[in-house]
């Protein structure tokens, strides 16, 4: 029995990374012939198992006091600690699915270090990994942890990477011009939530607006501080209740992205203001299916939105949504952070809310997924990945 082992961030309380993971999961398995004689498992490739020995500690400390950048030996560190774990997890894998996501990026979070020691494991062990439309944030010739990231991503193991977004950047700075692997471009896998989840759409009047963290701008080189993004919410809701429109507040089920509801609140002048924070993936998926347009800046809110055919503006922190709204048909639905004008955002929200999708490029666009997928499977059990 071959086993294939999807590993994402199976931990993340951001729920837009399960729904990732499960409609990955969902596209592979209507794909595979006889399914019953495949085998499945997850790995969580964000762990937070690092132990710090006293020698270790003792390092660090030795090197801050000298002014001297530790961040080599904790990167070092973090990435030994890594492999040990995945080599405990990955016996008897024939196929590694990296799920997707915004993985291939550098400047922040440790993603770039888990994928550099899951693809060297993957090498130890002999299993080809695939890169599912994971999203690409940036690249550096001068900064060693993209250099990292590039070297891991032009391993021979690493047999296909496909992007949700910037194919110009992997094809032609990520990717060595000698690289033979399967390189191309396919939506989320997300873009099926609506069946991997079995849910659809309900008969409905009311907007959703997706809450988000406060410094998420700041924390992508936009200047747009916590107190101004509480502002706009605080616009935006007034002047939802002056047209009289139905509104329901919800996050992604982060916990940080409801830490400007006491500001708004007081912006408002109330002190209490519902706000929908689901636990579970399939929740958060039912609730996005209760609304008729979402306004959202988290790009999976958009995602999900547009698997259950509901319209959506998106906020945009990150240029991962900037290109979503332009592969998806509809660049204008999607506001940088210099132009959040709640009476123009709001009225492209009602005018999407009509218009709807093009349902014949939706159909096209999210077949990508599905078109690439197949492609990994049939090269894979003909032994030609």
């Amino acid at each position: 029995m071959k086993t294939i082992c999807f590993a994402g961030l199976v931990s993340e309380t951001n729920l837009g990374d399960i729904a990732i993971l499960k409609s990955t999961e969902y596209l592979y398995k209507k794909a595979l012939p006889n399914i019953e004689k495949f085998g499945f498992k997850r790995l969580n490739i964000q762990h937070e198992n690092v132990k710090s020995t006293l020698l270790h500690k003792l390092k660090i400390s030795a090197l801050e006091k000298l002014n001297i950048d530790a961040s080599k030996v904790k990167i070092h560190k973090l990435i030994s600690d890594s492999k040990k774990q995945y080599r405990n997890e990955l016996g008897g894998v024939d196929l590694i699915v990296i799920v997707g996501g915004g993985l291939i990026k550098y400047k922040y979070q440790r993603f770039f270090m888990y994928l550099v020691a899951l693809i060297e494991v993957a090498e130890e062990l002999n299993i080809p990994v695939v890169l599912n439309s994971v999203g690409i944030e940036g690249y550096s010739k001068t900064d060693r942890r993209c250099q990292m990231l590039k070297k891991a991503l032009n391993n021979p193991t690493v047999k296909s990477i496909t992007t949700r977004d910037d194919i110009n950047t992997l094809k032609n700075l990520y990717m060595l011009p000698t690289s033979s692997k399967l390189i191309g471009k396919a939506a989320d896998s997300a873009v099926y939530s609506n069946e991997a989840y079995n849910v659809n759409k309900k008969q409905t009047d009311v907007f959703g607006i997706g809450l988000v963290r406060g410094g998420i701008f700041k924390d992508n080189e936009r200047d747009l501080p916590p107190e101004q993004l509480a502002e706009f919410y605080y616009q935006l809701i007034s002047e939802m209740e002056k047209r009289d429109i139905k509104y329901k507040l919800f996050t992604n089920g982060l916990k940080s992205d409801s830490e400007l509801l006491p500001l708004i609140m007081k912006k408002l002048g109330r002190t209490k203001l519902e706000l929908i924070e689901p636990k579970e993936d399939i929740d958060l998926v039912q609730v996005i299916s209760s609304f008729t347009t979402v306004i959202a800046a988290r790009l999976h809110a958009n995602i999900i939105s547009y698997s259950l055919n509901i319209p959506s503006v998106g906020l945009v922190w990150n240029n991962k949504l900037k290109l979503f709204g332009k592969d998806i048909g509809y660049p204008e639905r999607f506001f940088d952070y210099k132009h959040f004008n709640v009476k123009t955002i709001l009225d492209t929200a009602i005018q999407a809310n009509s218009e709807g999708y093009d349902q014949k490029y939706m159909k096209e666009y999210k077949s990508s997924a599905k078109l690439n997928i197949n492609k990994v499977i049939n090269k894979w059990l003909a032994g030609e990945l």
